[in-house]
């Protein structure tokens, strides 16, 4: 976010901090495939997700929250790194998504959407 925040001042980053924080999440459960999710949960524990995101893969600082997100996004978020289209400002979800196959993007997301959003 920093290259975007970068030319925002400090009035505009107050309300931006205000409005967000003021956002509730909204929960939509995901129709995930039972299957998917526990071969994502696998794949996620192989390719050390945790490492960056954090348990429960809920993010902190820099390394977003993927907990929770909506499956959709997660998937395509995914493809968008594999394909190396998506903004990763130092390369690490670009080159974490390489070796992922199709199935490995649809099994990832399922597990993610499944997890509950950190409060």
């Amino acid at each position: 976010m920093s290259p975007f925040a970068a030319n925002l001042s400090d009035s505009d980053m107050a309300d931006l901090a205000a409005y967000y924080a003021a956002q509730r999440p909204l929960l939509r459960p995901a129709a995930t495939d039972p299957a998917k999710v526990a071969a994502g949960r696998e794949l996620a524990r192989q390719h050390l997700c945790v490492s960056c995101h954090r348990p429960g893969l809920t993010g902190h600082e820099q390394v977003p929250r993927l907990a929770g997100q909506d499956l959709t996004y997660l998937v395509k978020l995914l493809r968008g790194f594999k394909a190396q289209t998506a903004g990763d400002l130092d390369g690490t979800m670009t080159t974490a998504a390489q070796p992922l196959s199709e199935a490995d993007i649809e099994n990832l997301s399922h597990f993610m959407a499944t997890l509950p959003p950190a409060p």
